[in-house]
């Protein structure tokens, strides 16, 4: 605990043009990597990327967030439950809403970081990737020579710069997906479900309903399983109907339900054929970069070497295979669709390694993606949309400065 400590504080003070340069080598090439060695890793790298988005101007759907945790000193706790989009301060709205949990996050995240908003979006960011590594290094030890799908996966994920920026744009998910991703890497590994793993789930669904997509996956053992070619058909495409089909179905629960927070997703889900954001569609160059090699992946894992795959693989394979069949079967719903396609993202280091059975080629493989990765992150990063602070600043200032650098105003 105290190496951990020790490197942390270390990482904090150093300027990233040589902290992160060393961290990466170090663990890397470190002969014999710990736990503890891990633990660090991804504590720096979650560091690193969280005092970025603590530099970041609060702007498009982030204000709301953003007001909501402003809000919280004047509405207290109970208020706090029901207006989760701070602009709606003032609107008759009676029921708390059925993704609360964003209101308990706000309440005490205000008080642990003193109202402080840059700290409360660092803060959000750190959780965000902490629990997504954790989750993957609980399922990266069931491969083969684990070490470099772990410190590649993590570099993979973390500088994919499409992640990055929709961090605190599009909170709620990302947030309510990195706490299921963590119960997923979990439970593919030990095939159950503590009360640890229920809690984590049901704080997920209460802060996204979407994160309700993968709650069949923990209830049905059989979808933990290796399926037959018949199987998938079947399941795939009766999945694909069950898709198409639920608008109008979760219209029929609504109706009977009524509105609460309990019938908050389902009447979502009813209405997403007509809440549609022309800012918001797939992207041609998106799906052939990222989700046509995962389908790749997948698809040949579980249909060509299916016999090979363990409980554990099959498991997270199925997961993702449904996951790419919602967003094809949700193609009279846009603004829903580009949703799930961004959760795509966070289960590309849990498939990217499967993308060879030869470990020495899939680890060749996997530190040209992730080298690629960290280019094409700093490339980007002036075109990103959103405001951070300069990109000189983010490289050569050391994360302690950037959190307290006054670089957030609205």
């Amino acid at each position: 605990m105290l190496e951990i400590i020790f490197i942390s504080i270390l990482f904090l003070i150093m300027p990233p043009v040589l902290s992160l340069p060393c961290m990466i080598f170090w663990i890397t090439y470190k002969k014999k990597v710990s736990q503890n060695d891990y633990i660090s890793f991804f504590i720096c790298i979650a560091i690193y990327f969280a005092v970025i988005n603590a530099t970041k101007k609060p702007s498009g759907d982030q204000v709301q967030y953003w007001a909501a945790y402003m809000n919280v000193p004047k509405i207290g706790f109970i208020k706090s439950l029901i207006y989760i989009y701070g602009l709606d301060l003032g609107k008759e709205i009676k029921n708390i809403s059925g993704e609360f949990m964003n209101g308990v996050y706000n309440y005490i995240g205000y008080y642990i970081t003193f109202g402080y908003y840059p700290l409360y979006a660092a803060l959000l960011t750190f959780t965000n990737y902490i629990l997504v590594f954790l989750g993957l290094f609980k399922f990266a030890q069931t491969l083969k020579r684990p070490h470099t799908p772990i410190v590649c996966g993590v570099l993979i994920l973390s500088f994919f710069y499409l992640y990055f920026q929709y961090l605190l744009q599009i909170q709620k998910q990302f947030l309510a997906q990195s706490i299921m991703m963590y119960v997923l890497g979990s439970y593919a590994v030990t095939g159950k479900m503590g009360k640890k793993e229920w809690i984590m789930t049901g704080c997920a669904i209460f802060t996204h309903a979407a994160t309700t997509l993968f709650l069949p996956f923990l209830l049905f053992k059989p979808l933990r399983n290796r399926l037959t070619k018949v199987g998938l058909l079947c399941l795939g495409v009766l999945f694909s109907i069950l898709i198409i089909l639920g608008p109008q179905l979760a219209g029929n629960v609504v109706s009977s339900m009524g509105d609460s927070a309990l019938s908050y997703g389902a009447n979502r889900l009813a209405r997403s054929e007509f809440n549609n954001d022309v800012e918001f569609g797939l992207v041609w160059s998106q799906i052939f970069v990222i989700a046509l090699p995962i389908a790749w992946i997948v698809l040949h894992k579980l249909w060509t070497e299916r016999k090979t795959l363990t409980q554990t693989h099959a498991f997270i394979l199925n997961v993702v295979l449904l996951l790419l069949l919602t967003v094809v079967a949700m193609f009279k719903q846009p603004l829903a669709q580009y949703r799930y396609f961004m959760m795509i993202f966070a289960f590309m280091p849990f498939v990217y390694p499967f993308i060879c059975s030869n470990t020495q080629k899939r680890d060749r493989i996997l530190k040209i993606i992730a080298s690629i990765m960290i280019i094409w992150f700093y490339y980007q990063f002036d075109k990103i949309v959103w405001s951070f602070a300069p990109e000189i600043d983010i490289i050569i200032k050391s994360p302690i400065l950037l959190l307290f650098g006054n670089y957030y105003t609205i």
